[in-house]
């Protein structure tokens, strides 16, 4: 599978399949807050009952796709599992699973088994679903966030990498990779609406905090489609950035974004009003998936900090949104690949390469622990507490 090769052998493979026009993304690949600090004296009997759990059952859940059956107990324990500060889940892209971490004892106490290499996983805005995308076929899984059952399979067409919502949670919009065209489905109806075709080979998409506008990472041609939402979706500007953009997220207010580029080494700076890159900040080796600091953690300018998941050095960069330097550098595992934040205070960060997990602390930026997952975990996403836990 290629997604298990080392980062070079990835890049060189892709430019060769597509004659010189590199992918090049492997993988195909808050301060602390009060709450938290209780539940730290909680830790140590949680962890104790997370490993009786998995010495008693398998914790390799099935899902009931149709057809009514008695729930064994791993489904019962994992479905039970106290989170109180909520959960996040990996898409293990080697292993097809789903796997669950407590963020509250940094636990991975269960997986849930996906179709054939699930990619990333992405909450629904109100937390009651969570959505996969599957590389090696041609449709989504739509999971209960409670019942951890799937509940429903979406076509899209083809095979599929990244996904986001808008922020309202109706509409959801999937990158295409292979079919160089993002797909448009509708959340409530779990139906495909449209596909728009977009450049080549994209991969990261992020939709603006007021819905209006999604953002397309086009690898394979070194620019972002830029499309208007309403009335109908359809491509506005394209937007040259650096080489091979992996992934784009936005900043609060809507005004600015920020690519990683993989093959770059940097990070594309767009000023979405001017519709251009305005600025490139360097990121370490092979920068993948970013993340913003949520409002509450920015500093004066608004801007907050911005941290890079870097694939080729193993490690995190943490940058000065507003002056575009470098903070600090964190170790983090082999092949480094999805960055995330939780309310809790605490940095997750997929170590694509290791089939780990690295927990950071978020205000001092120090290493927590490293956790195992399934192998090749890619992108990941947080679900708050399950209710009643």
């Amino acid at each position: 599978m290629r997604y298990m090769s080392k980062n070079v052998s990835i890049a060189k493979r892709k430019r060769k399949k597509h004659k010189g026009r590199t992918r090049g993304y492997i993988g195909y690949m808050m301060g602390h807050t009060s709450e938290y600090r209780m539940e730290k004296e909680k830790a140590g009997s949680a962890r104790q009952k997370a490993v009786l759990i998995m010495a008693l059952v398998p914790v390799l859940l099935v899902t009931a796709c149709g057809g009514a059956r008695q729930e064994t107990a791993a489904e019962v324990a994992a479905r039970t599992f106290p989170t109180p500060l909520g959960r996040v889940l990996t898409a293990n892209q080697a292993a097809n699973t789903v796997t669950l971490i407590d963020v509250a004892t940094n636990t991975a106490y269960a997986s849930i088994p996906t179709g054939q290499q699930p990619h990333h996983v992405v909450a629904t805005p109100d937390g009651r679903e969570f959505w996969v995308t599957l590389y090696g076929e041609n449709r989504l899984q739509v999971f209960d966030a409670s019942t951890l059952k799937e509940v429903a399979s979406v076509d899209v067409g083809a095979s599929n990498d990244d996904l986001t919502f808008d922020p309202e949670g109706k509409m959801l919009y999937v990158s295409l990779g292979k079919s160089d065209a993002v797909a448009i489905v509708d959340v409530l109806a779990r139906k495909l609406v449209t596909t728009v075709r977009v450049g080549r080979a994209p991969h990261g998409v992020k939709v603006t905090p007021d819905g209006k506008y999604l953002l397309v990472t086009n690898t394979g041609d070194n620019t972002v489609s830029l499309l208007g939402l309403q009335p109908q979706p359809a491509v506005q500007a394209t937007i040259r950035t650096g080489p091979d953009p992996f992934e784009v997220t936005v900043t609060a207010d809507g005004r600015m974004a920020y690519v990683s580029n993989f093959l770059g080494d940097s990070l594309s700076v767009i000023d979405l009003a001017a519709r251009k890159t305005v600025a490139y900040i360097k990121s370490g080796k092979q920068p993948a998936m970013l993340a913003l600091e949520p409002s509450g953690a920015q500093d004066q300018s608004g801007q907050g900090r911005i941290w890079v998941a870097a694939t080729g050095a193993g490690e995190v960069w943490v940058i000065d949104a507003a002056t575009r330097n470098l903070v600090t550098r964190i170790p983090a595992g082999g092949g480094a690949h999805g960055v995330l934040m939780t309310p809790a205070g605490k940095v997750f960060v997929t170590n694509s390469n290791d089939g780990t997990v690295t927990i950071i602390d978020q205000a001092s930026a120090k290493v927590l622990q490293t956790i195992a997952v399934g192998n090749n975990p890619n992108g990941l996403t947080y679900l708050p507490n399950v209710q009643g836990h």
